[in-house]
């Protein structure tokens, strides 16, 4: 994915947590003002409920406004108008809150109305309380005042409020606390991917500069193996010529490892680019059996050719392609038995061009099958300690049979033998 689509979405993903939490805060502080709303709702109803019982039972009539006023956030005033008796205001109160649900503690007060002095009081009473007489270090009564001559008003208080609409306000608090961690575990992924791209990044870079740096040495080492293994002197020292000939070998597998590295490596940047052009497959296959006919000569084993297929042009990048056959090859000789038996066909199926590159080696277990195609995968080869190999080879084949749009099958027995198959499209003028 190319630097340009990530930053773009980075920044959506930056956008989408910004508004998820602007959006839960609208809506938290639209719940509070709705529970606050509903909490005032139900006091009002209780203590108006409580001035009408009082009036009643004095055969007194209610101011005709003003009733209830509200003080402050926790704090109302209850206008009566008439003698007030203690233990009857705390029945009503505890009766008329517990019909409300209102289960939190809270304070009143009956005053004079005429001087607004201080009567009676109680603290942190609860609805769950039954017994006011039991609480009397919680009272505090003026004996100057005639209670039940005066006309009176009474004061409530809730201490406990803010906490109580917390309370009923739990679960979407719960599902806004477990939203708020869902989005920063989702920023710190986004910030460790980001992090392990660039690291990835400069990984990549310093690999594909170390290996062009390699090309050099590679090269000149070639060069002077090549001088030395047609020099006179090394051509009749045996010794000498056979050492010669191990440094062109390994010299030539490190040059080949180094091309790979480079060509997955062009592969994988934006910059990578197909340069299509018609080539018969026939011709092609047929060159590089020839170069793996020799090594298989030389192992005693067999090289088969069954070219079937009646239109064999195909439009595709020749260098890549060519790389792709002599991998799959590769695998197929490394991977053979002890006596080689390499079978490559191809056959038409109606506008396809199918080729198909068979061998009687180890085969492959049916749980290395779905890995096979993995960048760096490679499949256990046990007692095989001769096959050399860094998993990039099949790798490089499935990607470059995706870019030219090829299908690609594999078919392996355990211990029988491996078939590939490339599915071409058929080059028509």
């Amino acid at each position: 994915m190319s630097s340009v689509k990530i930053r773009l979405i980075v920044i959506l993903a930056v956008l989408m947590i910004i508004g998820i939490f602007i959006m839960q805060g609208y809506y938290i502080l639209e719940n509070f003002d709705k529970e606050e709303s509903e909490f005032h709702r139900s006091v009002s109803i209780a203590l108006r409920n409580t001035a009408n019982s009082i009036a009643r039972s004095n055969k007194a009539e209610l101011p005709q406004r003003g009733i209830v006023v509200q003080e402050s956030s926790n704090e109302y005033k209850v206008n009566v108008n008439s003698p007030i008796i203690q233990d009857t205001l705390y029945a009503l109160l505890q009766t008329e809150f517990e019909k409300q649900d209102l289960q939190l503690e809270y304070e009143y007060g009956i005053y004079d109305e005429a001087t607004n002095e201080l009567i009676f009081s109680q603290g942190s009473v609860n609805i769950l309380d039954k017994k006011i007489s039991k609480k009397k270090p919680n009272r505090k009564i003026n004996k100057k005042s005639k209670v039940s001559e005066l006309p009176c008003y009474f004061v409530v208080k809730f201490p406990d409020k803010q906490s109580f609409i917390h309370y009923e306000m739990k679960t979407i608090i719960i599902s806004s606390i477990l939203l708020f961690l869902a989005c920063g575990i989702f920023a710190t992924a986004i910030f460790v991917i980001l992090k392990q791209k660039r690291y990835s990044e400069l990984m990549k870079d310093f690999v594909n500069n170390i290996t062009h740096e390699f090309k050099t040495p590679i090269s000149s080492i070639k060069l002077s193996a090549d001088v030395l293994a047609h020099h006179p002197s090394i051509e009749e020292d045996k010794r000498l010529s056979q050492y010669t000939r191990i440094i062109l070998d390994q010299n030539n597998r490190l040059n080949n490892l180094v091309e790979q590295v480079l060509q997955i490596a062009k592969m994988e940047s934006s910059s990578f680019e197909l340069k299509l052009e018609e080539v018969d497959i026939h011709d092609l296959i047929k060159q590089i059996s020839s170069q793996y006919a020799i090594r298989l000569g030389d192992k005693g084993g067999s090289f088969k050719l069954q070219l079937d297929a009646t239109q064999h042009v195909i439009k595709v990048d020749k260098f890549h392609f060519q790389n792709v056959m002599s991998n799959l090859l590769d695998n197929a000789v490394k991977y053979s038995k002890d006596v080689p038996d390499i079978k490559i066909s191809t056959r038409q199926n109606g506008q396809s061009l199918i080729i198909e590159i068979e061998d009687k080696g180890v085969g492959i277990k049916p749980e290395d099958q779905e890995k096979l195609f993995q960048k760096f995968y490679r499949v256990p080869t046990g007692n095989l300690h001769n096959v050399k190999g860094y998993g990039i080879g099949l790798y490089y084949v499935k990607r470059i049979c995706d870019a030219h749009d090829f299908g690609l099958n594999l078919q392996s027995i355990f211990n029988e033998g491996t078939k590939i198959s490339i599915y071409c499209k058929i080059f028509t003028s």
